[in-house]
This record gives C-alpha cells, sequence and structure tokens, in this order.
C-alpha cells in the first residue's frame, strides 16, 4: 500500500521539531510541514492540496479555516489535559505575579477543573469570539495582570499590550494522535472513493446517465456515458425535483421528443442518514428513421370517450375494470373505431406513470435497443390479422420488453387465437362500428365541431335537429374518420353560427367504392398543415379508411399518419 501523503501545518514555529522527531516513526506517512496562522495556514493548505496530499494536520482556528477552504479531509489537534496541565505547571513556576489563561470553552472548562483540584492562583477567562481578546487583555492589564497563557492570537495581541505570553503548545501524545487520525481519516476516504470510483465503472458497463442531487438542488454526483452532458438544463432539472417533490409518488418519468432524438428523465426520491436526495437516470431511445414502427407518448389526460350507446358503456365498463388493468388487453375493431384512442385512456386511467410505446406490428422488423420504465405501456398495433412472421416478432417483442411492471394491449381488426396465446391470459373488448352506437352520433358530432371551432376557427357551434337525424341515419362505413372528415367539411362550408339541413343535403356523404373525385381545392389562405391534412383525409377516403393501405400510398409509416390525423 502506498504511503498517505499528510501536509501538516503548524501555527507556531516551536511545533516543527516535535513533528520532525515523531515522523521518523511514521514509516507508512509521507509528512510534509510547515509554519503558517490562520490565512497563512490557509494558503500553505491549498497548496499542499495542489501537490497531491491526501490529509491534512493543523490545530485550532487554522484547522478550521482550512476545512472551509479545502476538500480534503482535516485532522484539528485537540489541546489536551496534559498540554494544559504542563503550561499552567510552567506559568506557575515563573513567578508570583497575576497570572490568566484566556480561551474559548473547549480549553477553559479542563483548565478550570485543573486550577481548582490544584489551588493554583490562576485566573480563567472564557471567550465566546475572537473579537474579544483584545478587550479582554486590556481589562486584566488594567488589573494587574502580567502573564497571559493562550493560542497563538492571544499570545501576540498581549506581546502587543507588553504583556508576557505563554503560548499553550501541543505536546507528544496530541501529536501522535493526529498521525492516527490522520490514518483513519485516509483509509475512510479511500474507501469511499474505491467505491464512488467502482459505481462509476458500472454505470460505463451499464450504459447509464445519472445525476443526483441534494434536497436543496445542489448537485451530488453526476456520470454521464450515452450524453455528453446533462441533456437538459438545471432550471427543468430543479423544475422536476420540486414537482417530484411536492407530490405523494416516489418516482417521476417525463419524456423529451424532437425532431431529431428522443429519451426520458427518471427521477426517484431516496433517503438515507443524512436526508432525502433525488436520483435521475437518463434513457436514449431511438424512435425516429431506425424505428419507424414505434411512436412514444406521455399522455397526462384522459382521452374523450363518448359512451352514450349501450355498446359503448360496455366497452367503457371493460377497459375500467380491475381484471383490464392486471391482464394484457386485446382491443377488437374495424379501422377508424378508437382503439388507440382507447389504449391511452386505459394507460391513463390507471394512473400509470410510465410511457406509453405504440408498436405497428405490420412494419416492425427491429428490436428496440432501450429499457422503458417502470408502469410502461406496450400498444401492439395490427393493421391486418398477422401472418407467422409478424406472430414470431412479436414474441420476440414480448420477451424483450414484457420485463418488469409493463401493460401489454394489442389492437387487431378481428380475434387473432395467435396474438391472444402470445399475449397470455387476455382480456378481449369488441369496440362497436359507428352503425352500432347511433345513440353516440350527436355526441361525436358536436365533438369533432366543437374541436375545428378551435383548432380552424369555423364559424358553426352546432346543427339544427333535422340536419343532425340525417346524420345520425347514416351508416358512417370509414367511421370516426369518415364523421371527422365529413364534419370539418360541413363546418368550412357552413357560414352561421347553426348548419343547416340545406348544408347537408348539398354536400353528398363520401362514396365507398370506385374513383372518388378530389373534395378538396387549394385555397391560397390555406397552410401548409391545412394542406397536408387536406390530401391525408382524401387518400383515407380512396382507400376506405385503411391506415395501413392510405400511409403506404403517402410513403409514411402508420404511426406518423396516426398522429397527423391527432394534430
Amino acid at each position: 500500500m502506498r504511503k498517505v501523503k499528510v501536509g501538516f501545518i503548524s501555527p507556531y514555529e516551536a511545533m516543527m521539531p516535535l513533528i520532525d522527531e515523531l515522523a521518523i516513526g511514521q514509516e507508512d506517512l509521507q509528512i510534509t510541514r510547515a509554519v503558517g496562522n490562520l490565512e497563512a495556514g490557509v494558503a500553505l493548505a491549498l497548496e499542499m492540496e495542489r501537490n497531491g496530499a491526501d490529509v491534512l494536520i493543523s490545530r485550532g482556528g487554522t484547522a478550521r479555516m482550512i476545512r472551509e477552504a479545502v476538500s480534503l479531509p482535516v485532522v484539528e489537534i485537540h489541546i489536551s489535559g496534559y498540554d494544559l496541565l504542563r503550561s499552567i505547571m510552567l506559568a506557575e513556576g515563573h513567578s508570583n505575579e497575576l497570572k490568566a489563561l484566556i480561551g474559548f470553552p473547549n480549553i477553559t472548562m479542563g483548565a478550570a477543573s485543573i486550577v481548582s483540584l490544584l489551588e493554583l492562583r490562576l485566573e480563567v477567562v472564557e471567550l465566546s469570539s475572537a473579537a474579544e481578546v483584545e478587550s479582554v487583555l486590556k481589562h486584566l492589564k488594567e488589573r494587574g495582570v502580567k502573564q497571559v497563557l493562550g493560542d497563538v492570537v492571544t499570545i501576540d495581541a498581549a506581546a502587543k499590550l507588553g504583556l508576557n505570553g505563554l503560548l499553550i503548545q501541543s505536546g507528544r501524545e496530541t501529536l501522535l494522535e493526529a498521525f492516527e487520525e490522520a490514518r483513519r481519516l485516509f483509509l475512510y476516504a479511500e474507501k469511499n472513493q474505491q467505491q464512488l470510483r467502482a459505481l462509476e465503472l458500472l454505470l460505463d458497463v451499464w450504459h447509464k446517465d445519472v445525476v443526483i442531487l441534494t434536497e436543496d438542488g445542489e448537485l451530488l454526483f453526476e456520470r454521464y456515458a450515452a450524453f455528453r452532458h446533462q441533456p437538459i438544463s438545471s432550471t427543468e432539472l430543479l423544475e422536476l425535483q420540486k414537482q417530484l417533490s411536492s407530490s405523494n409518488v416516489s418516482s417521476l418519468v417525463k419524456l423529451y421528443v424532437d425532431s431529431a432524438a428522443a429519451f426520458y428523465v427518471k427521477g426517484e426520491v431516496l433517503e438515507d442518514r443524512s436526508g432525502l436526495f433525488t436520483a435521475w437516470s437518463f434513457e436514449q431511445i431511438s424512435v425516429n428513421n431506425q424505428n419507424a414502427a414505434l411512436t412514444l407518448a406521455q399522455p397526462a389526460q384522459l382521452p374523450l370517450i363518448v359512451s352514450e350507446s349501450p355498446e359503448m358503456k360496455k366497452v367503457r365498463q371493460m377497459i375500467e375494470s380491475e381484471d383490464a388493468s392486471r391482464q394484457p388487453v386485446l382491443i377488437i375493431g374495424e379501422n377508424s373505431t378508437g382503439k388507440q384512442t382507447l389504449a391511452e385512456y386505459l394507460h391513463v386511467f390507471r394512473n400509470r406513470s410510465g410511457l406509453l410505446l405504440t408498436v405497428e406490428m405490420d412494419e416492425f422488423e427491429q428490436l428496440p435497443a432501450f429499457n422503458l420504465p417502470e408502469q410502461s405501456t406496450i400498444v401492439l398495433a395490427y393493421g391486418k390479422l398477422p401472418d407467422l412472421e409478424t406472430i414470431k416478432q412479436t414474441e420476440k417483442l414480448l420477451q424483450s420488453l414484457g420485463r418488469g411492471d409493463v401493460h401489454f394491449i394489442a389492437l387487431l381488426p378481428a380475434y387473432d387465437e395467435k396474438v391472444a396465446d402470445a399475449l397470455g391470459s387476455s382480456i378481449q373488448v369488441q369496440v362497436p362500428a359507428m352503425r352500432e352506437r347511433q345513440e353516440d352520433i350527436p355526441y361525436l358530432v358536436n365533438q369533432f365541431l366543437t374541436e375545428y371551432h378551435q383548432q380552424l376557427g369555423t364559424q358553426p357551434v352546432r346543427l339544427r335537429e333535422e340536419a343532425m337525424a340525417i346524420l345520425s341515419k347514416h351508416n358512417w362505413p370509414g367511421n370516426l374518420e369518415e364523421m371527422k372528415s365529413y364534419v370539418k367539411k360541413i363546418a368550412v362550408a357552413e357560414k352561421s353560427y347553426v348548419i343547416e339541413k340545406q348544408t347537408i343535403t348539398s354536400l353528398p356523404f363520401e362514396q365507398t367504392s370506385g374513383v372518388v373525385e378530389p373534395s378538396f381545392y387549394l385555397d391560397p389562405q390555406h397552410s401548409l398543415k391545412e394542406i397536408e391534412r387536406f390530401i391525408i383525409e382524401q387518400v383515407l377516403k380512396e382507400e376506405n379508411y385503411n391506415q395501413t393501405q392510405a400511409a403506404k400510398r403517402l410513403g409514411i409509416n402508420r404511426a406518423t399518419l396516426w398522429r397527423k390525423l391527432k394534430d
């Protein structure tokens, strides 16, 4: 084992010979010593730290000042009973003149006991601050005190007033004890450093990016592997810590997604003997070009589900049941019946704090190389009944992401036994088509009308009863997408606050087969986003609202199409 590098700062010159004498027997210590009191001692300590010292030793106020200035362990030499007795007896033998010992409570308490026990003629004066030294000495001089015992500061001040000073020096026993304490502190610090280095190596092996903050938000530890630096600002991290501390949960997850990359932050509250602190980990996620079939989201609010019809009331009852939170769920229904919205609803309804990952299984090719946080939901979306290869991919994905507290939901156009077997025991939820839930149509129409009023500034806010009756009797073969598209068309066409029957009859419903003529024109006032939406809706109509086929024609993946339809 290497020698411990000890920096010894003595506040007075007379200690140096004793240090040199005792250093000879300390074979495991490499001792560098210097003389410096208070600020001068701090400057020496900083230089020793720069030169690689492991532990510093000093005495009294100098040691306390050094401890505030350096990051190394500092041993403070305490004045022992032997030191006091030796100094008091030396002073007693000088003369019969009045004498006084001045110091802080750590010195005066022991000194008072010695003086009382030996019945010595020595006044003991206790200081509460260093600023009192000069005034106390002046008062003692006026009372006839000729000799003063104390530390370096006291003796220097006494000399300026013409008083004799006797320095209370540290003896052999005290210095040997300081050397032993230096060894203990070094071994303790070295063990902590080894643990810290092991933790850093482990984080590198695990490829983890971690930040630890104290309860007050002070940075305690940081280590980055995938990121070059902290991927969010310190202000934002402190805001997340505030959210976590003010909530009743022990962890928090926040998703960050932009055009270049995606990652999530997970914070956890931890506690040890020194109090609370928060640990934050950052996990990179590849969900863009490399994994076009993946869509990550973190829904915070329950999506609106219209459930006035008996069929939808049954659906809602099933997805809100306890069984639906404990077992995988199969949500079965035609295209554009709201299966994805129901999956989001189930995730938020159960207060799952993790992320919502949707995997388009028709396009899925590569297993994701990332870990999802606890309480995440994975949605397996099948645009068509899966073939054998897709089932194999499903099984691989379940093995890869099925660890921990993860909930699986499968979206299917019809029941598939192979998917059900892969998921194991599951709950089946059959979502009705629009023709099977006509009681919901007025509420859905008004919901879409409100959305377009908010998003596009369209004029109408409601429909006449006879106009709504026409919409309620329509079968809506394209389900929700067809309805949204048609409501948008009549909302844009109507210039008054109420949509009349004449507006409905003048704008026929879309054809579901054959060639469909374009139902929009390029208005110079339309934004690029509106034109893009018109094109997407037109292609959907031509593909009979089959999102998988529409996505292929548009040259985008189904997940991107779904996001654009939600915007």
